[in-house]
């Protein structure tokens, strides 16, 4: 009886001195390491091994477990490794410094420097360009006018400089020195208002299935981006857009940005990370020189309506309301009532010479009155050119069936109700010339959202009826990006847009866009 006692007691002994350091040292590990523990294997791999972590964070309070759980696998069945397609970073100083000894040749040789005034701006425009953020990587999201404002920013920094020094080493025209240098900014500067092709981020997405596809999808129709990898909360048998490497779990994440070189590591809506996690996440991306950015799941909000703020400890992202009402709004009432009054005098004899034309081609009415939906809902007649015969609306009832559009939008491109006239009229949006006069009522606007008719209005949830809190206009960012090719969706998202982020420069760069629309034709029919 002792001598089983006495083997029970060694056996207990053995299974604890095995099994205990390994819960404990897992416990540890998930705690002390939370980033960098063994994670579950991307799609048809094993394992996957994590980039070492002393590379990627700060060494952690309490060691990990000295051994992972499982065995890393085999080198050829990860996803595999796509070399990073930047360019080389000197060429551009290079050429920068190129081009700014060339212009100070020139200058030197018609007389308007001398030799040292000349060089010494010329030599030092590289690295005053460099101090700006010339040379960097381009920024997720970064457009080409904001990489050419650096420029800007920067011969506005060398002017400043050099007209201060100039008269302490040498001396030297200012009219000249500050014409050579915003000939140097002009130079530096051309690249970007041309539009010369730089290589796109390269970005890797990380949350739920459903989310990251639809993001890859929506980065992909952009350009503006390359996804090379996608870091998955859950496996999932629908495949991402493609053939992008795909990972599970987003421990993951860091490694799939150094696998695959990646500027950027998104981290969409919905992933779930807790504050811990994405503070060690964002220390394990900062060895690899990747940025991070969080998903804050504002749909079509630009960002001067936001700003990152800190109240109690707790990290929050204001968001400013739009400007549906007040001074601004006023003024955008009264300047486009004046303008719609001055083009509807200036367009009286078009618009004689076409209602003539009209009612020779076919009997009726020259002018079209139909009923639309204003703001808040308030209905009003809005007035066109008659496009198409004078029994339109009731042909419209035998053609419901060939519709080409979803949603609660009707269109055909082949409109069999539509005249040889009034064909032309669209092409040319001369029919909508007679909503000037709405405008001069105020019943509608130069730019807003699609005028709907009372049909559309009657089918409408919640998110296209945002659009009525404003009054619809004769253009807007529907028209100028497609008109009657957009989709549905896509009609209703760009002028939800419009309402969420109205400003008067919004105003006038889609004035400016709807006359290259306009001579385009573009989805006119």
């Amino acid at each position: 009886m002792t001598q089983v006692s006495d083997r029970v007691a060694e056996v207990v002994s053995e299974v604890a001195s095995g099994f205990v350091p390994d819960v404990v040292a897992e416990v540890v590990t998930a705690d002390g390491l939370l980033l960098d523990r063994q994670v579950p294997r991307p799609r048809g791999v094993t394992t996957l091994p994590l980039v070492a972590p002393g590379a990627l964070s700060p060494k952690p309070l309490l060691e990990p477990a000295p051994e992972p759980l499982l065995e890393p696998a085999p080198a050829d069945l990860l996803p595999a490794r796509t070399a990073r397609r930047t360019a080389p970073t000197w060429p551009a100083p290079a050429l920068d410094l190129a081009l700014a000894l060339a212009l100070a040749v020139g200058a030197v040789s018609q007389g308007w420097l001398e030799l040292p005034a000349a060089l010494a701006t010329a030599l030092a425009w590289p690295s005053l360009l460099a101090v700006s953020g010339r040379y960097r990587r381009q920024a997720l999201g970064q457009s080409r006018g904001a990489r050419a404002a650096v420029v800007l920013a920067a011969g506005a920094r060398t002017a400043v400089l050099t007209l201060a020094v100039s008269p302490l080493l040498w001396h030297a025209d200012p009219l000249a020195l500050a014409a050579f240098v915003a000939a140097l900014t002009v130079t530096s500067a051309v690249p970007f208002v041309a539009g010369v092709r730089r290589p796109l981020p390269r970005v890797v997405l990380a949350g739920r299935p459903r989310d990251v596809r639809e993001a890859v999808a929506q980065l992909r129709a952009s350009g503006t981006h390359e996804v090379v990898a996608a870091c998955l909360t859950r496996a999932s048998k629908t495949p991402v857009e493609g053939d992008v490497p795909v990972y599970v779990g987003l421990e993951a994440s860091s490694t799939a940005a150094h696998d695959h070189g990646a500027d950027a590591l998104v981290v969409l809506p919905g992933a779930r990370l807790s504050p811990v996690e994405v503070r060690r996440l964002h220390w394990s991306l900062a060895g690899l020189g990747t940025e991070l950015f969080l998903g804050t799941g504002l749909l079509d909000v630009e960002p001067q309506r936001t700003r990152v703020m800190s109240t109690a400890g707790l990290g929050v992202l204001h968001v400013g309301k739009p400007a549906l009402r007040g001074p601004r709004r006023l003024l955008k009432d009264l300047v486009e009532r004046a303008l719609a009054l001055a083009a509807l005098v200036m367009a009286l004899p078009v618009l004689a010479a076409l209602a003539v034309a009209i009612r020779m081609e076919t009997p009726g009415p020259a002018f079209f009155r139909q009923e639309r939906i204003g703001r808040d809902g308030v209905p009003f007649t809005m007035l066109k050119l008659r496009s198409m015969g004078v029994d339109a609306e009731t042909a419209r009832l035998g053609l419901a069936e060939e519709n080409e559009k979803d949603g609660v939008l009707f269109k055909i491109a082949q409109d069999p109700r539509i005249t040889p006239l009034g064909s032309k009229l669209r092409r040319y949006s001369l029919d909508e010339l007679p909503q000037l006069w709405n405008v001069v009522r105020g019943d509608m606007s130069l730019v807003g959202p699609r005028p709907a008719l009372p049909c559309e209005v009657a089918r409408y949830d919640v998110d296209p009826r945002r659009r009525l809190v404003v009054k619809p206009g004769v253009t807007g960012l529907w028209q100028v990006s497609g008109r009657s090719d957009l989709t549905w969706a896509e009609s209703v998202r760009l002028d939800l847009k419009y309402v969420e982020n109205w400003s008067l420069r919004l105003d006038l760069s889609i004035l400016v866009r709807t006359v290259r629309a306009v001579l385009g034709h573009r989805g006119a029919y």
